[in-house]
């Protein structure tokens, strides 16, 4: 069974990158351009992991974590937040609000992002094959 990849963020470009990489790993991926969107995939699809950029329309990225942290049944879903704020007020925020881990968007490429999703993969579900 593929692992199932959420992607919520709202600059296309990246979504194109992101999605091209991670089909190519042989990842089931479902996109959300925005936190409303990224909502209503959660509501019929649980995800492995979810990757969820913070600085979103409609609803924000924190809320978007909010809203996995408070389902009991997704106490599972490895949650990445996406950002480009690298400081540490914004660090803090996210694990105070049980994010596994954060990647600063800007610092990694692509085939990086694969490659950290895949060691929390590997960490986190380490029953679950790709």
């Amino acid at each position: 069974m593929a692992i199932k990849i959420l992607l919520a963020e709202d600059d296309l470009q990246l979504i194109d990158m992101y999605r091209r990489k991670f089909e190519m790993e042989g990842f089931d991926v479902k996109f959300a351009e925005d936190g409303e969107q990224a909502l209503d995939v959660l509501s019929k699809w649980k995800p492995d992991i979810a990757l969820i950029d913070i600085m979103m329309p409609k609803v924000n990225g924190l809320d978007v974590l909010k809203h996995i942290k408070n389902r009991k049944d997704y106490d599972d879903v490895i949650t990445v937040m996406l950002t480009n704020l690298g400081n540490e007020s914004t660090a803090e925020e996210i694990y105070k609000l049980g994010a596994t881990e954060y990647i600063v968007k800007s610092d990694m490429t692509p085939l990086e992002v694969s490659n950290k999703v895949k060691e929390l993969i590997k960490y986190y579900k380490k029953d679950k094959k790709r």
